[in-house]
């Protein structure tokens, strides 16, 4: 990438975080305390290192499915975590602050 190319990419990314393309939060974990919190979602994932945040997986699901499927394997998805364990957290544990 030369410099000219460079400037037009950070200049197209301020454009697209000047608009509202893509402020919502796309994780299907909606019951999740930290719901809509990207900064810590991700500060989360990176420090336990379990799997990679719900809205970020789409990224690497056709990446790994390829691999997988070269070495004759399968990518399964982890299986979400049950509102019943986030209904029973808020019960046991609320937040202290919402």
């Amino acid at each position: 990438m030369d410099k000219d190319e460079f400037v037009k990419t950070i200049k197209d990314i301020r454009t697209f975080l000047a608009s509202e393309e893509d402020v919502k939060c796309t994780c299907p974990k909606i019951k999740c305390e930290f719901h809509g919190n990207c900064y810590k979602c991700v500060r989360i994932h990176r420090h336990f290192g379990d799997h990679v945040p719900n809205c970020l997986q789409f990224i690497l699901k056709d990446k790994v499915k390829g691999i997988a499927q070269a070495a004759e394997m399968t990518a399964d998805s982890k299986p979400k975590t049950p509102d019943e364990l986030w209904d029973y957290v808020n019960k046991v544990a609320p937040r202290e602050n919402k």
